[in-house]
């Protein structure tokens, strides 16, 4: 009797041995996958860095990206080096600027002026003072100070879309400038673009000959630019790729004239440049995106994939596209 209860109770402990063994087994495995779980989370916690930019600092980083890549893909080798007078300098914080025509280099110049001279003028009153305190160009330094500014200085471009560009650049030179009429003569050979029977534009003048002189309408204009025809160009229109070469030259900043407000605030920054904030561009409407339509309506789409050709470069090394251009004429 006395056997069989031993037995008994040596049975129960076993058992009960193998189910304590079993539950720590068990806890431990559960723990493991528990440790596992979270060395998995903290890994991918870990790879998760948060993008704190802003807007403006993303889009200036893709921008510079996006140029990189275009000039590791496309052979740049063979374009003519811009001349020196094209590079305004500044040197009280050591800036220099590629200035490009019909990109907002009118704003810009201003803005360069009053930090070289700490000044609040307006466009008209910067003018006014160019006698004795001018715009320093990079032509007036010797090679070895040129260098130093390519290598040192803070280099700035600001770029268009080609087509926005385009029609500022009619506006201004064909329309609204005092100058136009000089415009008008130099590119008069431009009609030659548009059939006898179009309709001639209604402005007109003569000349110390007594030769008509007509304004150079926007469908001639294009046409002309579409072409390679020397006699057609003109800095106010060439391509950007071609007048500041940023592939030859490693800027440190690139602007958008669509979003020259925002880009100018991390521009002063990256360059160091505090307490001229008054000295900022203000926020406007783009006058582009209301004038893509009535200014592109009556061009043959011909004609635009022609733009297209010829701008290829500035499309594709600004991060512009003509798709998205013409979609938005459309939708207007």
């Amino acid at each position: 009797m006395r056997v069989s209860v031993i037995f008994h109770w040596l049975f129960v402990a076993v058992a009960f041995g193998v189910l304590v063994f079993t539950y720590l087994s068990f806890r431990q495995t559960e723990g493991q996958i528990a440790v596992t779980a979270m060395k998995s989370n903290y890994t991918q916690l870990s790879r998760y860095v948060p993008d704190n930019r802003s807007l403006a600092e993303r889009r200036q980083s893709e921008r510079m990206t996006l140029i990189k890549e275009y000039c590791r893909e496309n052979d740049q080798r063979n374009i003519t080096f811009p001349p020196l007078r094209r590079f305004v300098v500044n040197e009280r914080h050591k800036l220099l600027y590629c200035q490009v025509f019909k990109t907002g280099s009118t704003t810009t110049l201003t803005i360069l002026h009053n930090l070289e001279y700490n000044k609040h003028r307006s466009t008209v009153g910067m003018r006014k003072t160019f006698d004795r305190q001018p715009i320093k160009r990079l032509k007036n330094y010797t090679k070895e100070e040129v260098r130093l500014r390519f290598e040192k200085y803070t280099k700035l471009l600001i770029v268009r879309d080609p087509l926005e560009r385009l029609v500022s650049a009619w506006k201004d030179k064909f329309v609204v400038a005092p100058a136009r009429f000089g415009f008008w003569k130099s590119y008069q050979s431009m009609l030659e673009t548009i059939p006898l029977n179009t309709s001639r534009p209604q402005e007109s003048m003569k000349n110390s000959e007594n030769v008509t002189i007509h304004q150079v309408p926007f469908l001639a204009f294009i046409k002309a630019v579409g072409t390679n025809r020397t006699e057609w160009q003109d800095l106010h229109w060439e391509l950007i790729s071609n007048l500041c070469t940023p592939c030859q030259i490693d800027y440190d900043f690139i602007a958008h004239t669509e979003t020259l407000a925002e880009d100018f605030p991390l521009f002063f920054k990256k360059a160091g440049i505090v307490g001229m904030d008054r000295l900022l561009p203000k926020t406007r409407t783009r006058e582009g995106n209301r004038l893509f339509w009535d200014f592109y309506k009556d061009v043959p789409m011909e004609d635009l994939h022609k733009i297209k050709l010829k701008f290829k470069a500035d499309y594709d090394m600004f991060g512009y596209s003509f798709d998205d251009d013409i979609t938005e004429m459309l939708n207007h």
